[in-house]
């Protein structure tokens, strides 16, 4: 069955059948290869719709089964947008098909780059960069233009970097992104960040669609059910930290009986029942957004990211007053968390008596299920990954396919590390014992998986792949 929301539409599929054929017949193109054209249908039994489109086309139609008539029908609306624009052929216009076709194919950030001779675009699709299109010299420049125009940026500043934000109307619905300039030596630089879409919203997956192995979702669970302390999440940019916290905002929310205030800057995701400010840092200071928001009596509260001293200060202390805490800071895994609060200013004795959890994760992409194959794993393997106990264990292989564009993958899940704080690891933070021994007492002694073990697991699992946990977590020795 076929998944439109994880699979990507060729664009030389899509132009062999006009918007109009394509709405009225509910159809999708997927692909083309020599006389055959792939497609999935609204509804499968519409006989005189593949007649149509071979007899329009002159190639034979394989019709694919659809997981989700509905998703079909949504989804030939979002990769026909662009041909209905009124601004079809302008600069606008070119803007609006980029960022469509982002939409289309997953994309978080789209990147119009300069270049000596040409432009390029490139996207972020599942944490990887591709290129998606070569565009000329003068084209290049009017969608850059186009771009600061709608973020009502400078238009003829060019010699400094400017931030903004700008609202598209694209398949019915607004899409927010955060926009980014920046001088090189060929021209501007300007990089969109997707920030948030009602569908993104209505589609914002829970905590258990995160891929938390048992243990783990034990961990956040119960961690989650207590009334006060400081839960932190800790990666790289892109690393999946958001959606975690909004997924556990989520949860919380679900009774409707907890007051729920967030922080950020900006808010990336709208949710209903939870009272999200915006931080405007030049106006108003992060800090004394948190200082106002604390006197509106929340019972749980969200902070994007503790960045400074200050911050993190007001986040520990309101821990200690009764509050849940959910926040985010940039750290290598979770026990170097404990560091970075104590290099921040924060006491050992007020760090050691808020903390209730400390979780690091990265983000690896799923095989497309359509077209990759397991392979036997080899025996150095085995013996690395301590696999020895199972018996003809086979690894899945990322193979590429005309559904997932040539990828090999569709989607992401998550690998996570977690340090529940009990009354050993709290009495370790009040001493000041460094990192290495909080590590060695939670995944040694206590038994529980870091990333490297997590993405094993899941590599065994065949929930991802062993060339993709390679790519994002670094395998040590003794893991």
């Amino acid at each position: 069955m076929i998944d439109v929301n994880r699979v990507v539409a060729d664009r030389s599929a899509l132009k062999l059948v006009s918007a109009r054929n394509a709405q009225r017949w509910g159809v999708l193109p997927l692909s083309v290869d020599e006389d055959m054209l792939h497609v999935v249908l609204a509804d499968e039994e519409n006989e005189m719709a593949v007649i149509q489109l071979e007899s329009q086309t002159g190639r034979t139609v394989n019709v694919l089964p659809a997981a989700d008539s509905d998703a079909v029908t949504e989804a030939i609306q979002r990769y026909y947008a662009t041909e209905t624009s009124e601004n079809t052929g302008t600069p606008l216009g070119l803007l609006e098909d980029l960022v469509n076709r982002a939409l289309q194919i997953r994309c978080s950030d789209i990147h119009v780059d300069p270049e000596s001779e040409r432009g390029c675009v490139r996207m972020r699709v599942d944490g990887v960069m591709r290129i998606e299109r070569e565009l000329g010299l003068e084209e290049t420049a009017d969608v850059v233009s186009a771009i600061k125009v709608a973020a009502s940026l400078d238009i003829a500043e060019k010699r400094i970097p400017q931030d903004g934000q700008l609202t598209l109307f694209s398949t019915g619905e607004e899409i927010s992104m955060r926009v980014a300039t920046v001088p090189t030596v060929c021209g501007e630089k300007v990089t969109l960040r997707i920030l948030a879409t009602a569908a993104i919203a209505s589609d914002l997956v829970h905590l258990d669609q995160l891929g938390m192995s048992p243990e783990h979702s034990r961990i956040m669970y119960s961690a989650l059910e207590h009334p006060n302390g400081v839960i932190l999440l800790s990666g790289p940019t892109g690393s999946g930290k958001t959606t975690t916290l909004y997924a556990a905002l989520r949860h919380l929310q679900q009774p409707g009986t907890r007051h729920i205030l967030s922080i950020e800057d900006p808010v990336e995701i709208p949710l209903d029942g939870i009272n999200q400010v915006h931080v405007d840092s030049e106006r108003v200071s992060f800090n004394k957004s948190l200082r106002s928001a604390l006197r509106h009596d929340p019972d749980i509260i969200m902070i994007g990211e503790i960045r400074d001293s200050e911050t993190a200060d007001i986040a520990v202390k309101s821990a200690l007053t009764g509050h849940l805490v959910l926040s985010t800071v940039h750290a290598n895994d979770a026990a170097s968390v404990v560091t970075r609060l104590l290099n921040l200013g924060v006491t050992p004795e007020l760090l050691a008596a808020s903390l209730r959890l400390v979780i690091a994760q990265r983000l690896v992409r799923q095989p497309c299920r359509h077209c990759c194959t397991a392979l036997e794993a080899d025996e150095e393997l085995v013996r690395e990954f301590g696999w020895e106990e199972e018996k003809d264990l086979k690894i899945t292989k990322a193979v590429g396919c005309h559904l997932c564009a040539g990828s090999g993958y569709a989607g992401r899940l998550g690998l996570y590390e977690m340090i529940p704080f009990d009354k050993k690891l709290r009495e370790m933070v009040r001493r000041g014992e460094h990192e290495d021994e909080i590590s060695r007492t939670i995944y040694k002694e206590q038994g529980l998986n870091t990333l490297a073990g997590d993405g094993a697991d899941k590599v065994k699992q065949g929930m991802t792949t062993l060339d993709e946990v390679r790519r994002v977590v670094l395998f040590e020795e003794d893991n």
